[in-house]
């Protein structure tokens, strides 16, 4: 087990532990409890991430676990700021149904030995959320209203949106590479 893994790991961790820590509590001290939980989390993907790369410790088990800690963490958020009337509910739905199709992509792609890399628009998509999320939790429903909170939310709709179009559409072009190599070996 290297540090990144560790890392990741804690993340994963760290989600029932801040689902428990915003769902239970309405006082100030939960809601900055349940931030400074996400934003911990936010900090370990972004280390486990630098440390892997940089000192050349990617293995299979992080680029499989790193994406799942990353979006059982910004779901759990999402949907924890949903079921607390924060934000509209439509807004957790359309993200778990996104998240859905891009699991379903991939395993796909797993099942031809293919992994997907992050790209930036999913970095920037991923950001924008984190800074939507924490300016959420941040502040109570009185200073920022439900109506304000979902507006602040379409921001990483949209950033979610371009992501997800720009990872279909590397899908498709893996897809069509993957048919092409198939034909050509074929024809041999």
């Amino acid at each position: 087990m290297n540090i990144p893994n560790a890392l990741t790991i804690l993340r994963l961790f760290l989600v029932p532990v801040f689902i428990i820590t915003y769902m239970l509590g309405d006082s100030a001290s939960c809601r900055i409890a349940a931030a400074l939980i996400f934003l911990v989390a936010s900090l370990t993907d972004v280390l486990d991430g630098y440390i892997a790369r940089k000192y050349s410790m990617v293995t299979d088990f992080g680029k499989l676990a790193d994406p799942v800690a990353d979006k059982l963490m910004q779901l759990s958020a999402v949907g924890c700021l949903a079921l607390k009337h924060r934000i509209a509910i439509w807004i957790f739905i359309l993200f778990v149904f996104k998240e859905v199709i891009m699991i379903l992509g991939g395993i796909n792609l797993l099942k031809e030995k293919f992994v997907v890399q992050s790209k930036w628009s999913g970095k920037i998509a991923t950001v924008i959320l984190f800074l939507c999320v924490m300016i959420i939790l941040a502040t109570n429903e009185a200073a920022f209203p439900e109506q304000y909170a979902t507006i602040l939310m379409c921001c990483s709709i949209v950033a979610t949106i371009i992501a997800f179009f720009n990872y279909a559409q590397m899908y498709i072009r893996i897809k069509e590479n993957m048919a092409k190599s198939q034909t050509n070996k074929e024809n041999k």
